[in-house]
Order: structure tokens, then sequence, then C-alpha cells
């Protein structure tokens, strides 16, 4: 009984780390934008089909499968800020481990594309 009281507290802590550990790369949509604004480049990590079916402007695609093959094409410098976006936030924040492991540090997962559209800036 102690064994199965112990394995299940180290699980339940192990999973709180990682879920605390992905959210803190994640963004609110509002701040996605200021990023975006400020010059940060905008990677939509759908599949190339999802991506013409409607897109953000200025983003380019990358799906996640891709990412660690093609970002360095697109940006070599590391330190610029990089804001991906998926459907619901789940792929992008797949891409932005991969990245974080290829030495990119300054990654957003902004979450889904139709939540940034809803908080796009007006005017």
């Amino acid at each position: 009984m102690k064994n199965l009281i112990t394995i299940l507290f180290t699980s339940l802590l192990c999973l709180s780390a990682n879920a605390y550990a992905s959210g803190t790369d994640k963004v609110a949509a509002d701040e996605a934008w200021n990023k975006i604004q400020h010059g940060a480049l905008l990677v939509d990590v759908r599949t190339p089909k999802e991506f013409q079916s409607g897109h953000i402007e200025g983003a380019v695609n990358i799906p996640h499968t891709e990412i660690t093959k093609k970002i360095a094409e697109l940006e070599k410098n590391k330190e610029r800020e990089i804001v991906l976006y998926c459907r619901s936030g789940k792929r992008a924040g797949k891409a932005l481990e991969a990245l974080k492991q290829l030495g990119y540090q300054h990654v957003v997962n902004a979450g889904g594309y139709r939540d940034l559209l809803e908080h796009a800036p007006k005017g």
C-alpha cells in the first residue's frame, strides 16, 4: 500500500511539474499580438492544407513535424522572438519544445488560430 501511495504521489508530482513547465511558454492572445507587432516571427505550425484554408497575415507555414528541419532556413538568429500557433495550441507546444532544444530561447505558444483572430488588434 505504501508503494502504491509513493508511486501515485511521484506521478502526480511529475505531472504537475510538466504542466507548470509547458504552461510558462504559453501566452495570452493579447501578449502574442504585442510580440507580433514588435517584429516577432509568426509561425503557423498547422498543415499546409489548414494554412491555405486561412491564416494570420504575415505568418509563415512550417508544419510542426518539419520545424526542426526548416526553421534555420527561415531564422538563423536564435535570439529573435518567435510566436507559434496552430489550431488549439497542442502542435505549437510540440514545436516550441523542439525549437528550445535547438537553442531558440524566445519562443512562445500563442495557442489557437481562431483565438488569435478573435483578439486581433483593431485598426
